[in-house]
């Protein structure tokens, strides 16, 4: 990371990287998802959880599964996983050894319904938090949306409060329900390609969709490597881990201590 982009991540709890994905793997995931467009199962209206600003006409699409697609359709979200513009920004943040919490993927049809806000630094979440301690950053939970198509700055959609992955009060209910405060609610725009990073307690949602192309935002959330949510009982790779390459192999596995500092005569095993 540079140190602009640094600056701005500690800041605002999140970046957009753009150009993340270049033309050709925008074309191929599109495909991929026109392919299995029968799979998106659209939600019953419940992301609003009540709110009169954010309910929709319509419910949210959510579409899962893609890394155990069939070849080719598989390929390029496999790709995603471990790809070179991404994973730095991992790596500085999670440090080295991240893990790969999942893969799935967020669609709106014009007058989709929102999602009420939620996360952000208060309550503490040891699995979600952010912290900076000697000059670096450590991130609990951290998460790319990597959007597929173009997201305008008025469409709706990922829209978050920038820096409450800091805050030190929880966030009074009218403000996570999109009642009052709304100014100091962004929305994010990106083109497709682009990929917005940002860390788990960011307060963050969506807002409905307006626009009349279909949203589509493919979330992809890491941990560090001796972290795991969602693991319980021996570590099983997928089935398709022997198709995957080293680096995508890398961040499939098990939660695991992982030591930077291997090198220093302070840690060296005796």
């Amino acid at each position: 990371m540079t140190d602009a982009e640094k600056y701005l991540f500690d800041v605002h709890g999140y970046l957009v990287i753009e150009n993340a994905l270049s033309p050709e793997e925008v074309e191929a995931a599109n495909a991929a998802v026109d392919h299995h467009a029968d799979e998106i199962s659209i939600r019953p209206n419940d992301l609003a959880n009540g709110s009169t600003t954010l309910r929709g006409k319509t419910g949210r699409g959510d579409l899962g599964g893609m890394l155990t697609w069939d070849k080719p359709h598989c390929d390029v979200f496999r790709q995603m996983i471990a790809h070179p513009k991404l994973t730095p920004y991992l790596e500085e943040l999670l440090g080295p050894g991240f893990r790969l919490e999942g893969l799935s993927m967020i669609t709106m049809d014009e007058g989709a319904e929102g999602f009420w806000f939620h996360e952000g630094g208060e309550p503490f979440d040891r699995s979600r938090g952010f912290l900076y301690r000697n000059g670096r950053m450590y991130c609990g939970m951290t998460n790319f949306a990597v959007q597929l198509t173009d997201v305008g700055p008025e469409d709706g959609g990922f829209a978050c409060l920038p820096g409450s992955h800091k805050a030190n009060f929880p966030c009074p209910d009218d403000i996570r329900l999109y009642h009052t405060y709304k100014d100091r609610i962004v929305q994010i725009p990106a083109k497709a390609g682009d990929a917005v990073l940002f860390v788990e307690c960011l307060m963050h949602g969506g807002l409905p969709w307006v626009a009349e192309h279909q949203r589509r935002s493919v979330i992809i959330r890491y941990n560090s490597g001796v972290m795991g949510e969602s693991l319980m009982g021996d570590y099983t790779p997928p089935p398709f881990y022997d198709e995957l390459t080293d680096a995508q192999k890398a961040v499939i596995s098990a939660p695991q201590y992982r030591r930077e500092d291997k090198g220093s005569k302070l840690y060296r095993t005796q």
